[in-house]
Order: structure tokens, then C-alpha cells, then sequence
């Protein structure tokens, strides 16, 4: 039986409310948390917005989309799950409103004639086109010309180094979001080690950024029952084995890598070996041991100590371990042996007939290999030598219950989630002005794609990518501009030209956009150059100089937070006008600052608008940006909401930096993902033209049936 009903605004408002309202109260540094009841009868206190929307057990399919795009954002960012569903609720309840109207509404020309039904849907749809020409446009547009000015960057030397004083300081701002005010301080300290401790260089953090966030699982390990300041880093990779065979070694440690049983088969795979007598069987035993104990023999010889097996090795193998002083690790996980081929950089050895009297190359050294007793349970403790960009370290995270330490375990992943995202560099706009008109013929070729794929619901809804062909002479390494005059006179005043690229013109979904994942230094040509020259003295340099007072204000000697160095740092503090809509490092101050920023220059602009569609869509979005330092700010009596916007306001009216309200830094890049993939996630819903129920009636079991057969 199927059942089958148009699409309905006032339903998803309704949808998305209850979930907002399910997280609204534990969203910012004093909100409270969630009380959680499992079907096991645990219960479980915790903040995290995604933990308790998939939680929820939740039936219309529009609800169970917008939990699977919040769930989606948060596992590409670590964060904002809470944020997301509030601000699609408040998008929502605006769009409805607009639609309520009619009359007066951009959205309601020219359909007076069509049946109430297909009114609505095509509402929907033109509401859908324009939150589209939004995101790949206007969205681009104002982070590139107004809002790019005000962010910070992390970074507090030329080449990319972050201190450890900023490093804290954003981290604190997002462990007092996922888990509050209790262990917010022990987690970022902790966070931080284990960030400075892995890194063995400069250069090397998004590589080992990548092999943190694919291998979390493996990098850590939860002990229960002891408080959570023993949390601690240690130093080397902790297997979730015991010893199958244990011999102490002193000194480096020779060990390796075996994906299969050492004891040979007496046939390969697939082929049938006949014994006809108990004779012949008796030989093949004799064969096997005898091939055995000489590979085992080949192994001490090449003063192999360690074998870390991914399968479980036979009762023989174990036997001539011992004789040959070999200790053994079976049944590791896959994941675990990736990691530590990455780490390593060496390969599974495989015994054959050809290698077992050769020299055994795959080999990797071991400062230490013993093991460790963690609450009851037992591991293996291996100190690994760097071979790659990442010093291999482990977290042990402590609790009084498993909750406990599964919550800061995810909020330290969500952590790494989102330095991964501070440290990319993103160009999502050319820089170039959008009139109106070119907006207009954007709005009508979307209108036209729509028309002709309106019959395809599941397509996805964003634009297609215009890719710009880019020319190899275009750019040139950072190496060949110190010589040159114009880019040293671009370091002279003070401006960051660190990467100056022309790079893809637009994006569809925060998942599918041109990320630069590492930060290569190169420069535009010289007619780049001179026009970034032109822009340094016509706009910027008063709102440099005037930003850099202000920061002096703000962030005295005296305070904990201290994100920038002062005197020749000093210049790289505010990022300059570049190609670039987001480079990598940007922040800004936490408390909505990002939220009041947008919602300011996008009203702006929707006065200057003369497309009456997105003049609409932008005050709309602009509206609900302001519902999230709303929040922020209920329970506070010094710094209100009307306090906090006043002050802000008036600082961007008169050119001024923003005040800062509370202590703590975020990332800029991870604030525009969330407000993308909440366009993205309401472009998607508003295409929906059926919902589809099919309820299947219970199979009816006979009263003769036996109990076998039931």
C-alpha cells in the first residue's frame, strides 16, 4: 500500500522547528545539555547536536533528510550540527512567510491562473532557483568584497606557524560548544600536545591532519572507571592486541609485516592435494614443520623481533617464535596495518620460495615494543621512529563511565575535523562585480535548467562548475617574486600576497567545491600584482591600520587569549585584498561576529538589489543569521542581544574592528560551509514535488503453525 502527498511548507517548518527545539537549548558556552535514554536503560548527558538528532526516532522522510544533511555537514567539519538545523528552521519559517503574503510577493507573479496546488509548487521551485543563484553568486560575491576584510589570520609568521596561544585559543571556543565549560581547558591542552607532538615539521600539517581523521580510531583508546584529568598522550601507537608471544628486546627493534600464515600449505589455493596413505601424511607434517622452523630460523637471522600478524598464526609458528626469541602480535585489524604501512612506508612481507634466503628489506624500527595494561585489558605498546610527516603518537582518554570518554573522544576527532578545514585555502569567487543584469541572465538560465529537469526530483540542485582555463604562465613560484620589485613592494606595506591565485569561478556543494589542500606559495602575474598594489592604497590600508589599533585594544599583554604577535607581526594580522575568497588560517572571534558580519552586508545589498527575487532571498537569509548570536546572548545581562548588535553595528558604520564579547576563535571556512550546506539542504527539500509512503501490512501467521516454524 502506498500513499502519496505534495510537498508542504508548513510541514517542514513544523519538522524542523522540533528538531531545532530538541537542540537549542545546549547551543553556545551556556547552554546546558541533553539528557539522552538509551533502549539499554544507559542514560547520557551530552551537548553534541548531531548524537542527539540521530537520536531522535523520527518518521516523516523530510525530517530524516534534514538530520542526514546535518549529519553530513558535521562529518566534513566537526561541527555546527546544532546551528545548522536552527538556521534551517529560521529559513523556513521566513520562507513561509513570504508565501503567506502573496500579494506583493516576487514569488506569486504571473501564477494567479493555476490551480492552488500547482501554485504553491511553482513557488517553491522559483524560491529554490533564487536560494541557488544565491549561494553560487551573491554569497561569493559579498564574502569576496565585504566580508574578507574583517577576518584574522591564525598564522603568526610568514611561513604558515601557528602558536600555541592562538592554536588554544580556538580550540577552547570549540570544546566549550561540543562538551561546555567542564574539561573544555584539559581537552584543548590535550589537543593541542597531540597536535605540536605529531608534527614533526612546519610543513607538514595537512598530511598528518589526513592520517589523524582516517585513522582516530586506531590513534586512540578509552579507559573507564578513572577521572578524566589522567587523560594523556603517549608517545608511539597503542594495538588493540595482546601478545600472542612475548620476548623483551632491548635497543632498536627490528619488526614486520605479514597478511598471512607463516606455516606453508601443502597446495596452493583452488587445488586438491591427495594423500592415500598415512605415510604420505605423516610426510607432508614432517615438510611443513620442517619449511616452518626454517623461515622462523630466516627471521631470527635477519634479527627480526616483532611479527605483527593480521591473521592468526598456527600452534607450530608460536612454537618456533619462542626458540627464536620472536614475539608475535595476531589478528590486527586491517585499519591498523594501513596505519602502520602509511607510517612506516613499508610492505607486508610475504614468505615464497624465492625470498625466505634473501635479505629482508620491509623492515621497521622500533625504539620499544612491550606491553601495556590499560583499566583490565591489555595492549601492545610500540614506539615507532618517523619515517613520514607524522610523528606517531597516541590519545588515552580516561572517564568514569564508557559516555564519558566516547563524547570527548568524538569531540577531539571533531577537533582535528576542523583544523583540517582552518588550514585550507579556498578560492570561491574571481573577485570580479556582479551587475544586475548578469544576475538576471543567471536567474533565467537556472530558471531554464529547472524547467527542463523538473521532472527529475533526485537530481542535485546546485549549478554546474564553471571551470576558467588557466594558462601555465599565469603563475609563478613565491621563489622567483622575492626578487621582484612589485612583490617586494607588496611585502613592504604590509600586505599578505602569500597566494594570489585566479582558480575555479564557482561551486555547487561544500563537499564537491576546489579546495586548495596545500598551501604552495604562488603569485599572479605582474598585472595582478599591480592591481592588488592599487587595491592596498585606494581601500585597505586605512582599514589595515585603523584594525591593527584595535587589536592592540583588544588583546593586551595581559589576556590569556593572545592571538597574534605584536610590532612586525603585526602586518599579517588582517589579510589583504587577494584573489582569494578564504585564505587558509582565517578566523574570526567568536559570538556570532560571522552571523552579524553577513547579516549587515547581505541587508546592504538587498537594498542595491534591483531583482526583486533576490532582493527577497537575501533579506530573508539575512533575518535568520541573526537568530544564532540571539541565542548566544538570551541569558546574558551585561552584553544583551540589542547590546551586542548595537555596538556591532556601529562599529561597521563607522569602519572600526568588531568588539570582542567572548574569548575564543573560529574558523571562517567553517562557518561559510555551514551556511552553504544549509542552502544546499533547503535547495534540495524545496525540489521535492512527492512524498512517497509505502506502509506494508504485517505478514498474518497461521494459529497452526509449530514453534520450528515460527
Amino acid at each position: 500500500m502506498a500513499s502519496a502527498a505534495s510537498l508542504d511548507l508548513g510541514r517542514l517548518v513544523q519538522e524542523a522547528e522540533a528538531l531545532a527545539s530538541a537542540v537549542r537549548g545546549a547551543l553556545g558556552p551556556r547552554g546546558g545539555q541533553v539528557l539522552m535514554t538509551r533502549p539499554t536503560g544507559e542514560t547520557l548527558l551530552t551537548r553534541d547536536g548531531r548524537r542527539v538528532l540521530e537520536a531522535l526516532n523520527l518518521g516523516p522522510p523530510t525530517a530524516r533528510m534534514m538530520v542526514a544533511c546535518v549529519s553530513s555537514h558535521h562529518s566534513m567539519t566537526g561541527d555546527g550540527a546544532k546551528t545548522f538545523i536552527i538556521l534551517l528552521s529560521k529559513l523556513l519559517r521566513g520562507l513561509q512567510a513570504i508565501l503567506d503574503k502573496r500579494e506583493g510577493s516576487p514569488f506569486c507573479e504571473d501564477i494567479q491562473r493555476r490551480e492552488r496546488d500547482q501554485k504553491h509548487c511553482h513557488s517553491l521551485k522559483q524560491i529554490s532557483q533564487s536560494l541557488m543563484t544565491f549561494q553560487t553568486h551573491i554569497l561569493d560575491h559579498i564574502m569576496a568584497q565585504d566580508l574578507r576584510k574583517h577576518f584574522l589570520s591564525a598564522f603568526s609568521s610568514w611561513e604558515g606557524e601557528i602558536s600555541r596561544d592562538t592554536m588554544e585559543s580556538i580550540l577552547e571556543a570549540y570544546f566549550c560548544g561540543r562538551i561546555g565549560n567542564s574539561h573544555q581547558k584539559l581537552l584543548s591542552q590535550l589537543s593541542c600536545d597531540f597536535y605540536y607532538r605529531c608534527i614533526p615539521f612546519k610543513n607538514g600539517k595537512n598530511e598528518m591532519l589526513d592520517l589523524v581523521n582516517e585513522y582516530f580510531l586506531e590513534l586512540h583508546s578509552a579507559v573507564t572507571g578513572l577521572p578524566v584529568s589522567n587523560s594523556r598522550i603517549l608517545e608511539g601507537l597503542v594495538l588493540h592486541r595482546d601478545f600472542a608471544v612475548y620476548c623483551p628486546a632491548d635497543g632498536d627493534i627490528r619488526m614486520l609485516i605479514v597478511t598471512e600464515s607463516i606455516d606453508s600449505a601443502l597446495s596452493a589455493s583452488g587445488l586438491e592435494f591427495v594423500v592415500n596413505a598415512e605415510v604420505q601424511y605423516q610426510a607432508s607434517q614432517v615438510w611443513i614443520t620442517k619449511r616452518t622452523e626454517a623461515i622462523m630460523k630466516h627471521l631470527q637471522n635477519n634479527n627480526i623481533k616483532v611479527l605483527l600478524s593480521s591473521v592468526k598464526q598456527q600452534e607450530i609458528v608460536i612454537y618456533y617464535a619462542k626458540i627464536s626469541g620472536i614475539s608475535i602480535v595476531e589478528c590486527l585489524s586491517s585499519e591498523e596495518i594501513s596505519l602502520l604501512c602509511k607510517t612506516t612506508g613499508i610492505s607486508p612481507f610475504i614468505p615464497t620460495q624465492d625470498n625466505i634466503r634473501s635479505e629482508i628489506a620491509e623492515t621497521m624500527i622500533a625504539k620499544f615494543c612491550r606491553p601495556l595494561v590499560l583499566g583490565s585489558k591489555r595492549y601492545v605498546h610500540l614506539g615507532l621512529t618517523r619515517t613520514c610527516a607524522f610523528e606517531p603518537h597516541c590519545v588515552i582518554f580516561c572517564g568514569p563511565v564508557h559516555g564519558v570518554t566516547e563524547q570527548h573522544a568524538s569531540a577531539f576527532h571533531g577537533a582535528f575535523k576542523m583544523l583540517q578545514q582552518l588550514f585550507k585555502a579556498v578560492d570561491l569567487s574571481d573577485g570580479c562585480e556582479i551587475n544586475d543584469q548578469q544576475l538576471k541572465t543567471s536567474l533565467a538560465e537556472t530558471e531554464k535548467q529547472f524547467i527542463d529537469s523538473s521532472s527529475l526530483v533526485d537530481e542535485n540542485p546546485s549549478c554546474n562548475q564553471t571551470d576558467l582555463q588557466k594558462s601555465s604562465d599565469l603563475a609563478m613560484p613565491i621563489v622567483e617574486l622575492e626578487s621582484d620589485f612589485m612583490f617586494s613592494a607588496l611585502i613592504d606595506r604590509g600586505s599578505s600576497v602569500r597566494e594570489l591565485q585566479k582558480l575555479p569561478l564557482k561551486c555547487k556543494h561544500p563537499s564537491e567545491m576546489w579546495v586548495k589542500n596545500k598551501s604552495e606559495p604562488v603569485v599572479n602575474n605582474h598585472r595582478i600584482c599591480n592591481d592588488a598594489m592599487t587595491a592596498i592604497e585606494t581601500t585597505s590600508t586605512s582599514v589595515v591600520s585603523k584594525q591593527l589599533n584595535a587589536a592592540k585594544e583588544y588583546w593586551k599583554p595581559g589576556n590569556h587569549i593572545v592571538p597574534f604577535k605584536y610590532e612586525k607581526s603585526y602586518k599579517h594580522t588582517v589579510q589583504s585584498y587577494t584573489n582569494l575568497v578564504i585564505q587558509a588560517g582565517s578566523v574570526l572571534s567568536v559570538g556570532g561576529n560571522f552571523e552579524i558580519l553577513l547579516h549587515y552586508y547581505l541587508h546592504s545589498y538587498a537594498k542595491q538589489c534591483q531583482q526583486p527575487k533576490l532582493t527577497v532571498i537575501s533579506t530573508v537569509i539575512a533575518d535568520a543569521l541573526l537568530s544564532i548570536p540571539k541565542i548566544l546572548y538570551r541569558t546574558t545581562k551585561e552584553n544583551s542581544f540589542t547590546q551586542v548588535y548595537f555596538k556591532a553595528t556601529s562599529a561597521l558604520q563607522t569602519n572600526q574592528q568588531l568588539p570582542m564579547h567572548q574569548q575564543g576563535l573560529e574558523s571562517v571556512y567553517c562557518k561559510y560551509q555551514l551556511v552553504a550546506s544549509v542552502l544546499h539542504c533547503l535547495t534540495k527539500l524545496l525540489t521535492i514535488d512527492l512524498i512517497i509512503g509505502i506502509k506494508r501490512p504485517p505478514q498474518k501467521t497461521e494459529v497452526n503453525d509449530s514453534e520450528e516454524d515460527l
